[in-house]
């Protein structure tokens, strides 16, 4: 038997690949990779990975957060099917800027 995970890190697994492209987005990692910005020793590769590694720390704060507020039966429908309710990665992305804020 599969040892039984936090709702928390189900809400996690449901929404990290989406999460991961939005980490991948955005216009600070474009600019690095059009003007080839790099530390000394290092790679735009290395830069952007660093930044998105970053980015996806505070998502997965933001997800832990997040799903504190689920209601007994949303945390059973993420039990059994793995999904999170519709509002919920609209009030990650809220509490994403919030923690961004206070970096």
């Amino acid at each position: 038997m599969a040892p039984r995970l936090r709702d928390e890190r189900l809400a996690w697994l449901a929404v990290r690949d989406e999460l991961n492209r939005r980490a991948r987005r955005g216009p600070k990692a474009a600019i690095m990779r059009l003007l080839g910005a790099m530390p000394l020793g290092g790679t735009v590769r290395d830069v952007d990975e660093d930044r998105r590694t970053g980015v996806m720390m505070r998502y997965s704060l933001a997800v832990q957060d997040v799903a504190q507020l689920l209601r007994p039966e949303e945390r059973e429908v993420l039990r059994e099917s793995g999904q999170v309710p519709p509002w919920f990665l609209e009030a990650v992305t809220r509490r994403y800027r919030e923690l961004r804020r206070f970096r």
